[in-house]
């Protein structure tokens, strides 16, 4: 029987045959066929091994992206929970409203809704700047109008036109003021 072999000095694969070899040689042939083999094998085993790690992997990214979509979606939920509640008592104040009875009671019911929806703004997170009497700063406040007042110094928010919102250290709305020049 004849087998290929590697010539290291020559660089080739030559063919030898097995009554050349030595009886040892013969056995070692076989050891390194065996070894070749588990070799063989477990690479294959690495190789599935890594093609199920990719796909678990693909689809934990796939299952986080669901999730996130999912958490984004309905991010809002209790605030739009709390919301519904005022949106009630408005509903409730318009339909008992009666152009015969005295306005004054709307207006306080107005007010007590108007009331709600700060604190439920403030249970958020929402906090609300105070502008008139500070120095201009643009990174809490959007210039409307600039006006010449001797009552307050140079740079100064004279009144706010509109109050703006910090939530949790940012501005989500600058106050829009007037300013003194």
């Amino acid at each position: 029987m004849e087998d290929k072999v590697f010539d290291s000095t020559e660089g080739e694969v030559v063919t030898a045959s097995n009554e050349d070899a030595p009886a040892g040689a013969e056995n070692e042939i076989e050891q390194l066929q065996e070894e070749i083999s588990k070799l063989k094998e477990e690479i294959k085993n690495t190789g599935d091994m890594y093609l199920r790690a990719l796909a678990e992997v693909e689809n934990i990214r796939k299952r986080t992206a669901r999730e996130r979509e999912e958490y984004v979606k309905f991010a809002a939920l209790p605030l739009v929970k709390k919301m519904l509640t005022v949106i009630d008592d408005l509903d409730r104040a318009v339909s008992m409203y009666d152009p015969e009875q005295d306005p004054e009671v709307l207006v306080k019911g107005v007010e007590m809704i108007n009331t709600r929806l700060k604190e439920i703004v403030e249970q958020e997170g929402a906090e609300a700047l105070h502008a008139v009497g500070k120095p201009f700063d643009p990174q809490f406040h959007q210039p409307l109008a600039i006006e010449q007042n001797s009552n307050y110094p140079e740079n100064t928010v004279i009144e706010e036109l509109q109050k703006g919102y910090m939530m949790h250290g940012r501005v989500i709305r600058p106050s829009l003021v007037k300013v003194s020049n």
